[in-house]
């Protein structure tokens, strides 16, 4: 059925949006859902969902039994939510990497509950979201990538041992990036991971961007970009970024170009390292990533023109990006740091400088807002 016959017959379409991982993208898109007054329910994680202290707790439908994601259990709370919210048609928002994997693997059962699954085609999807395989395809497209590394040969630290793939080959674990700073390091690697999951990389030093776009269907591409200011120790989440207009340079047109050829389209984020004025992919994410918010406060709103592409938005908006710097914070991803006796790494500053403006950051949080204050009460003073 196309888009208008779904208004002229009143047709209904219900957004699921699954809770509790990548928790801080998932706000940021409620709020999106909530400001254009749309038609949507939360499936929890369990009964320990920070999602049930916030102000959309009333939006929970259902709560899943399992944690880790299982078929049935989903299905069965996908079910729930349709006996309470009738709908013609439920889309599922694509929250994270790994709810994403699973629902393009099992894409025909969500599809026999009515629910349309927001992705790619799973070769596809996987490619780009696989790091080696989007190495490749970068190199192809003439985008630089940091220099591959023998194992036998690396001598000099730190190094990245990256994933060639989401899941190890023995187990289906799913692996994650390491950065190993000297060779004592790497001699535990080697003896507690399987080195051909893995390939190896220089580290790169200087500034950190992320390019961030959604393709719609229709050959638009919408863009903006934010420079990292500091992340958590190990390549984990950032937790304060600004607005850039990195996605205005010749570097953007490349990946844009890469991706249209690809015949993608959705949401992406690819992460740049710049050392000396040369820029380095990192790695790309073909989905909701954690700083959300940053593009939802510069009014540069990504979600919109993705539910406008799924027929639950009646009208795009007109975008503006902002006249000053937008910023991101999370203050519990720092508190967080701080309770485990490690250090952020500071992009651009220093530990000093970010005491010192902290009063400027705390007004951009993610969760210092009156809907997600019980959150913000958890991470800070708990």
């Amino acid at each position: 059925m196309n888009y208008q016959n779904k208004i002229g017959k009143g047709f209904q379409t219900c957004v699921l949006v699954f809770s509790g991982f990548n928790q801080r993208a998932v706000i940021a898109f409620i709020r999106t859902l909530k400001k254009n007054n749309l038609n949507y329910a939360i499936i929890a994680k369990s009964e320990a969902d920070t999602i049930f202290l916030t102000e959309y707790a009333r939006d929970v439908l259902a709560v899943r039994k399992s944690v880790p994601l299982d078929l049935i259990d989903l299905l069965e709370a996908i079910k729930v939510v349709q006996r309470k919210r009738n709908a013609d048609e439920y889309v599922i928002a694509p929250t994270s990497e790994a709810l994403n994997r699973f629902l393009i693997k099992y894409k025909n059962y969500f599809n026999d509950l009515k629910c349309i699954i927001p992705l790619v085609n799973r070769e596809l999807y996987e490619t780009i979201s696989n790091k080696y395989s989007f190495g490749a395809i970068c190199s192809q497209s003439g985008i630089r990538t940091p220099k591959e590394l023998e194992f036998d040969a690396i001598n000099v630290f730190p190094v990245v041992a990256k994933p060639k793939k989401y899941f190890s080959v023995a187990d289906e674990k799913v692996l994650t990036p390491q950065i190993i700073t000297k060779s004592q390091e790497l001699a535990s690697f080697s003896e507690e991971q399987n080195l051909d999951d893995y390939y190896f990389q220089e580290y790169i030093f200087g500034k950190s961007l992320y390019l961030l776009y959604y393709f719609s269907k229709h050959g638009t591409v919408y863009k903006f970009s934010q420079e990292n200011m500091i992340q958590q120790p190990d390549g984990k989440s950032m937790v304060a970024s600004i607005s850039s207009d990195f996605h205005k340079t010749v570097e953007s047109e490349k990946y844009e170009r890469m991706f249209t050829a690809l015949n993608y389209h959705g949401l992406v984020m690819v992460e740049i390292k710049q050392s000396d004025a040369i820029n380095y992919m990192i790695e790309a994410n073909p989905r909701f990533w954690g700083p959300s918010q940053l593009f939802v406060d510069a009014g540069v709103n990504f979600f919109e023109p993705l539910l406008f592409d799924y027929h639950i938005l009646n009208k795009l908006p007109r975008y503006c990006e902002p006249n000053g710097v937008v910023r991101y914070f999370w203050f519990g991803g720092v508190i967080e740091v701080y309770k485990r006796n490690r250090s952020l790494n500071y992009y651009q500053s220093d530990e000093t400088e970010f005491i010192c403006s902290l009063p400027t950051w705390l007004q951009s949080d993610v969760y210092r807002r009156p809907d997600t204050a019980g959150i913000f009460k958890r991470e800070v003073f708990e």
